[in-house]
């Protein structure tokens, strides 16, 4: 299978990121892969909050792998994993971003569900939207 590339976000760890050891927190880094999925849409003029389009997370698997500390620069790689009726799959991996360090900090995966702001349930993706997202999925050779 290969993949298009992953929209790719470079990110420094700031020190609001980080506990008390000075080690970056695990839901800031989650809130870090929600700004790179937000900022792939953005690339793509997907809306992500409007009064017909908005995007819950309904699902998520992280794995994390070693820490990140202050000052770090990470890279965070998004890439769709698959597209459903009413929802897509994003995997994601994190990177240490300096020259001499490529270690992977964390990686994983999250549902995010395609809803109407102000009603109940999930919602088709518009066509639209599934279009311009299609040529992003994996393709088998």
């Amino acid at each position: 299978m290969t993949s298009p590339a992953a929209y790719r976000l470079i990110r420094r760890i700031q020190f609001a990121d980080t506990d008390a050891a000075g080690v970056a927190h695990f839901s800031r880094l989650l809130m870090m892969v929600e700004e790179a999925e937000h900022e792939f849409l953005r690339s793509l003029q997907i809306p992500i909050l409007t009064e017909s389009s908005a995007w819950p997370c309904v699902a998520l698997d992280v794995n994390y792998l070693c820490k990140c500390e202050f000052g770090d620069l990470i890279a965070i790689e998004l890439h769709v994993a698959s597209i459903g009726r009413t929802s897509i799959t994003y995997e994601f991996h994190a990177f240490q971003s300096q020259a001499s360090d490529q270690s992977k900090v964390f990686c994983g995966k999250m549902v995010k569900c395609h809803i109407l702001p102000g009603k109940s349930g999930a919602t088709p993706i518009p066509e639209s939207i599934r279009d311009i997202l299609r040529a992003f999925l994996p393709h088998v050779i």
